[in-house]
């Protein structure tokens, strides 16, 4: 009976901390468009034209602290795009090679503090302005690319007449979201609460 109680302990950890990693991270979806140039980015597969894309904001919804990453996965773009991670202030570029990733530490729920800049100084805040003809799109949730899966793959359409025209691959980015050490540490007393509460109940 001890052998089943505390595997089922152990389970239900092991079930809520995977499923808090991945409700970190939230994409909100404020529009809809539809590509009128393919997204043809190398290494992934190519999206057509006509093909519809979610334009919005990635937020954080987690508790605690986690080490949000942002990879760098490519580009197919006439200018020279940047990105900015504005809570760290590191960025990622055109001449970074891909793989190359920028982290920093999150802990406010809410949109993500990343913007995307192209040559022209036109820029898209997540969560804030988008200058006109620039937004960001989202390419994929849960994508592999190469051998890594990303929690969400991001495409930022730099100016194509309007926000909504474009193939959003002229700057991608991956993003990806592990708590802190000390985040497991609250969740693992708290699975051990529950479990010490559920002990202390009388057998039937």
């Amino acid at each position: 009976m001890k052998k089943i109680y505390y595997a089922t302990i152990v389970a239900a950890g092991l079930l809520l901390g995977a499923s808090f990693a991945n409700a970190a991270l939230v994409f909100v979806e404020t529009d809809t468009a539809k590509r009128t140039e393919a997204f043809d980015v190398p290494g992934f597969a190519t999206l057509p034209v006509g093909s519809m894309v979610s334009l919005g904001h990635l937020d954080f919804t987690g508790f605690g602290s986690q080490t949000v990453t942002y990879t760098y996965l490519g580009q197919e773009s006439t200018f020279k795009d940047e990105f900015h991670d504005l809570l760290s202030g590191h960025q990622l570029l055109e001449s970074n090679p891909v793989g190359t990733s920028v982290s920093s530490v999150v802990s406010v729920t809410g949109p993500l503090s990343f913007e995307f800049e192209g040559t022209v100084g036109k820029f898209a805040i997540n969560g804030g302005d988008w200058d006109k003809n620039t937004s960001i799109g989202l390419i994929g949730t849960n994508m592999l690319v190469g051998s890594v899966v990303y929690d969400y793959v991001l495409g930022y359409n730099d100016s194509a007449g309007s926000k909504k025209l474009g193939d959003w691959d002229d700057f991608v980015i991956g993003v990806s979201a592990v708590p802190e050490p000390e985040t497991y540490a609250m969740l693992i007393i708290g699975v051990g609460l529950i479990g010490f509460s559920l002990r202390k109940q009388p057998v039937r």
